[in-house]
């Protein structure tokens, strides 16, 4: 039985050798994607009208997804056609990166929070960090929580989120400073406010006259003693005039 043993590792190294050799062949194209889905046309070019097909998600962030060449033959007939030219045995897809530099991110920050800040703050100092995100947004969407209700400088974040028409693509969350006047001490909506409450179900919507019952801002729920019953109701404040109720479930 000893005897076989090298015979048994010559027959394996020979089958690696020929795994090898055939992986060495294979021609694999590099593309390079700027959408969390890949399509056919990232990975065919001109292709008619009408012929685009979704080969599934993109591959997750710093990865990479291989699709053989029958996948790709198999979604050109499903819409009548055909590769102008040969294809490659298979295509290795990543997603595009970007590098954001300190510099770049700052300069994010300002624009996008241009005209968005509360009353009354203003934007300080950006504690920005060279970061990668995928490459191709279209849209950035900011958020900015509400600051403390006082005067002098205060720590809070700036949240981007990076979109390719209604895909998110990144989320990047950055520290910054806030300065805060005397305009950010008052509340959008102080206690005793009276507003429009509001009752919406489907396309169906009730009104009525309501005092806000606490200090609040808009956006925040808060609780709004409906006129005249006087019953005490959860409501989102839409504006300083709006408040409509939120359903306690």
């Amino acid at each position: 039985m000893p005897r076989l043993l090298p015979s048994l590792g010559c027959v394996v190294a020979v089958l690696a050798v020929e795994v090898a050799s055939t992986a060495s062949e294979l021609r694999v194209s590099s593309v390079m994607v700027r959408s969390p889905r890949v399509h056919l046309s990232d990975l065919v070019s001109g292709l008619p009208d009408g012929s685009e097909v979704d080969l599934g998600p993109a591959p997750a962030f710093d990865g990479s997804r291989f699709i053989p060449r029958e996948e790709v033959l198999k979604a050109l007939g499903q819409r009548g056609a055909s590769a102008s030219g040969s294809l490659p045995d298979g295509y290795r897809v990543r997603r595009a990166l970007r590098v954001l530099t300190v510099p770049d991110v700052v300069t994010m920050v300002t624009a996008a929070t241009e005209g968005i800040l509360p009353r009354g703050a203003s934007l300080g100092k950006v504690f920005a960090r060279e970061v990668k995100v995928p490459d191709g947004w279209t849209e950035v969407r900011c958020t900015v929580p509400h600051p403390p209700h006082r005067t002098g400088s205060v720590s809070s974040t700036v949240t981007l989120g990076l979109y390719r028409g209604p895909d998110s693509l990144w989320v990047l969350t950055v520290p910054v400073e806030l300065g805060l006047s005397d305009e950010a001490v008052p509340f959008d909506v102080p206690r005793g406010s009276h507003v429009n409450f509001v009752v919406r179900r489907g396309l169906v919507e009730v009104s009525s006259s309501g005092t806000v019952t606490v200090d609040a801002d808009v956006g925040d729920v808060a609780a709004v003693a409906v006129a005249p019953s006087g019953r005490v109701l959860p409501a989102r404040l839409e504006d300083a005039n709006t408040a409509v109720m939120v359903d306690k479930s």
